[in-house]
């Protein structure tokens, strides 16, 4: 009750506090007379205009070129501003300190006040004028008015837009082309993007003239430019409509008014700018120029995959192949690709190509890490350090060597009084090689023979098959230490800017136990879901992962991944055909068990702008696996897991869930606690602080459960009744520094609520403050 007695008194005290500076900080005390502070816009008053999609698309425009942010702006809008415009206080109260400190404060964490001469809400209405003739309302009027509100040291503005008559295409025609490039035209004229009715726009006469240049430089016409063709507009003839002509200008040059054909192509690698060359070797048209006693590259490697060939018509597509295929071989730090006249007659039809390669540095070092630390005592870093060679074997391949690291161990303060020693690490290597191409049984064996015809695939950048093995150990001081060795061939491609594939097909893993000891064997025996996850086996596995990326463009994107995967099902399958019931467990590989499941995860990530550097991020992933066949239970690599610097920051590596459930020893929380159903959920605004310095204030929220019933674990399954309480909640402040190469991260998370039952009751039943906060130090953004 005295506790209660205190807790409000100082609840109080505090919001007294707060009370009492927002009453001392003022909006608008640094405000010059004669000047208002700029609040924002009223709501874009629209009229005398037709409902329609090209309507909303104009207002969407409209809403674009005038909005404004106002200082303090809610997440970058220029119509709400955030009630507690702390970035404003600060400024007026240190913008005119004379002391280095106070300067300090309101350079960095201060934000000037935006004037309502600073809008220039006339600028801006003239220029909203000219999008909307741009857009066809020739007629249209955009105003405002200064409203001044309840402080009269504060203003909004109002803008209204009178969009008035919208001009149409009432004909369009092509004239004056040359009867080669009139026949293209009309043959392509399905993808016209012109068509009567249409609204008379800037914007989508510029994409016809665009599809234009690029459908006459895809036959050919290298030197045709969008300036060769113009547009003639009749706005007379027909009142509120337009009869459009496009026509090509009468003083086009003669080297764009015919096609040309590829000749050479002379390929000139090199390891310096100015580097002379005085080796060369010529396969018919192809000639490759290089220093040493072999090219240093496979001539191949550049023109695999690209229809740029001699005696070829020249292809703009085919040109642009080739620019993304060099730039994503990731071989060359200078690229530089011209075609020239071969001679300077008027009969001269064909264009010689010179490509200028410069190698990248062969080698590169890169390391990852990040470091955890936990206030209940639990602390350790994790590291991964690698070495890449580029071009390994001549043929563009990518050799990777990487080595990893992790240690854990507990302070004397724990709950079971342990000593202050290392009790835990984990160490692996991995060795991986990377080919730029897809290497098939097919292309191999098939495709290669003399008489079959290759089919041409076309990939955006470059398709790549990757071999590697790895071997990874992890060592429980006083229980176990597991090996885990794999091999695995993936194969990846993109079809667009925006989508990629990873097709696995096969991945082989061996699981084993090196070494345990007397006290897990007890743990064993009491756990049946620990004995299957943890016994020695083979994972003999598929899969197939999707994902997706918004254009460049996007000021908004999102990136989405799902990968599926499945073990052991088509080995199975054959004990099948052999007699062998579906169901019948303990089947063996090499005389091992093997696992056999379904896996299914998807990750999904949102990023919105927030003002001019600020970001808000969301993160979503959910996952779920079934064992069933061969394998009542997922092997202990394949579960999931929640905890850790990636995901509730405020929690272990593997200290939450599965369910409500909650060991009874915390020495074995990285043990069981995994399950085969994930649910994550992240949310970080990303504020600049000052220069590369950037804050996070972030909620992460999520747990994992058991699909089957255990007895060793009470409360781990799913159930969705109790759903919303085993949600374990998390909240913390960071730092993101960005060096430009990588970001480093350092993050403090504070558990709200954990699923399981403490002595407290209601949302917050943390039981102890001090023990449930995180900090982690990490390299790269947690998504």
């Amino acid at each position: 009750m005295k506790q209660n007695s205190i807790f409000q008194i100082v609840s109080l005290m505090i919001v007294c506090g707060v009370l009492l500076l927002i009453q001392s900080c003022s909006s608008t005390s640094a405000i010059p007379e004669g000047e208002q502070l700029f609040t924002g816009l009223k709501k874009i008053k629209y009229v005398n205009y037709e409902p329609g999609v090209h309507a909303d698309e104009t207002m969407l425009e409209m809403e674009s070129v005038l909005a404004s942010a106002p200082t303090g702006a809610f997440m970058g809008s220029s119509y709400y501003r955030t009630p507690f415009p702390i970035r404003l206080w600060v400024w007026n109260a240190f913008a005119n300190s004379k002391g280095g400190i106070g300067k300090w404060l309101a350079k960095s964490f201060g934000s000037k006040p935006k004037l309502l001469s600073q809008v220039n809400p006339l600028l801006r209405a003239q220029v909203a004028q000219q999008q909307l003739q741009k857009f066809g309302y020739f007629n249209g009027k955009v105003s405002f008015e200064n409203v001044t509100e309840h402080n009269p040291k504060q203003a909004k503005i109002a803008y209204t837009v009178d969009m008035g008559h919208l001009w149409t295409l009432d004909t369009v025609s092509y004239k004056n082309f040359p009867l080669q490039t009139d026949s293209l035209i009309h043959n392509s004229m399905q993808e016209t993007l012109l068509h009567k009715g249409d609204a008379f726009e800037v914007a989508t006469l510029e994409a016809e003239r665009l599809r234009i240049a690029n459908l006459f430089r895809n036959h050919g016409y290298y030197y045709y430019e969008e300036s060769d063709a113009k547009y003639l507009a009749d706005t007379v003839n027909t009142p509120g409509k337009v009869q459009l002509r496009f026509q090509m200008v009468d003083s086009i040059s003669e080297r764009a008014s015919h096609p040309w054909y590829i000749g050479k192509i002379a390929i000139n690698f090199k390891k310096q700018f100015m580097e002379s060359l005085d080796s060369s070797r010529s396969f018919r048209n192809l000639i490759i120029n290089y220093n040493g006693k072999r090219p240093p590259l496979r001539a191949g490697v550049i023109l695999s995959g690209v229809n740029l060939r001699s005696r070829k018509l020249y292809s703009y597509e085919d040109e642009d192949a080739l620019k993304q295929r060099l730039q994503s071989l990731g071989l060359f730090s200078y690229t530089n690709l011209q075609f020239t006249p071969r001679d300077s007659s008027l009969n001269c039809d064909t264009l010689d190509v010179n490509l200028d390669l410069i190698f990248d540095k062969p080698y590169s070092f890169y390391i990852e890490g990040n470091a955890k630390g936990k206030t209940t005592g639990r602390v350790g870093p994790q590291l991964v350090m690698g070495l890449t060679k580029q071009n390994a074997f001549r043929g563009g391949e990518v050799l990777d060597i990487s080595v990893n690291g992790s240690y854990e161990w507990q302070t004397a303060h724990q709950n079971e009084h342990s000593s202050s020693k290392m009790n835990s690490y984990e160490y692996g290597a991995a060795v991986s090689l990377t080919m730029p191409r897809l290497l098939t049984p097919w292309s191999l064996f098939v495709g290669s023979r003399k008489g079959v015809r290759r089919r041409r695939h076309h990939y955006y950048g470059v398709p790549s098959t990757t071999l590697k093995v790895a071997t990874n150990i992890l060592n429980r001081a006083d229980y176990f230490k597991r090996h885990v060795v794999s091999g695995e061939l993936t194969y990846e491609w993109a079809n667009s800017e925006t989508s990629r594939h990873s097709f696995t097909p096969l991945s082989i893993s061996y699981q084993y136990m090196n070494d345990k000891t007397q006290a897990f064997d007890s743990l064993l025996s009491l756990n049946p879901y620990l004995q299957i996850s943890m016994r020695d086996q083979f994972v003999p596995k598929m899969s197939y992962t999707y994902s997706y990326r918004s254009p460049s463009k996007y000021q908004n994107p999102i990136t989405w991944s799902t990968t599926i995967s499945e073990a052991s099902n088509i080995l199975s399958g054959f004990y099948v055909l052999f007699g062998e019931k579906w169901n019948t467990t303990n089947k063996t590989m090499f005389k091992n068990p093997y696992a056999q499941f379904l896996k299914l995860e998807t990750d999904f990530v949102k990023q919105w702008k927030v003002g001019e550097s600020s970001t808000l991020v969301g993160h979503f992933n959910v996952g779920a696996i079934w064992s069933y066949g061969n394998a009542t239970q997922a092997p202990y690599y394949e579960q999931f897991y929640v905890g850790g610097a990636n995901s509730i920051r405020a929690f272990n590596v593997r200290s939450i869930g599965p369910g409500k459930y909650v060991p009874a020893d915390g020495r074995f929380s990285y043990i069981d606690q995994t399950g085969d159903i994930k649910l994550l959920a992240n949310l970080e605004y990303r504020p600049q602080l000052f220069g590369s310095l950037y804050g996070a204030i972030f909620l992460d929220a999520g747990n994992v459960w058991a699909l089957h019933s255990d007895d060793a674990r009470p409360g781990s399954t799913f159930a969705l009744k109790d759903f919303a309480r085993q949600i374990a909640v998390g909240t913390g402040i960071g730092l993101r520094y960005d060096i430009g190469m990588f970001v480093l991260r350092l993050d403090w998370g504070i558990g709200l609520h954990v699923p399981y039952q403490t002595e407290k009751s209601g949302f917050y039943n943390v039981s102890s403050f001090k023990n449930a906060q995180s900090i982690h130090l990490a390299i790269g953004y947690p998504f």
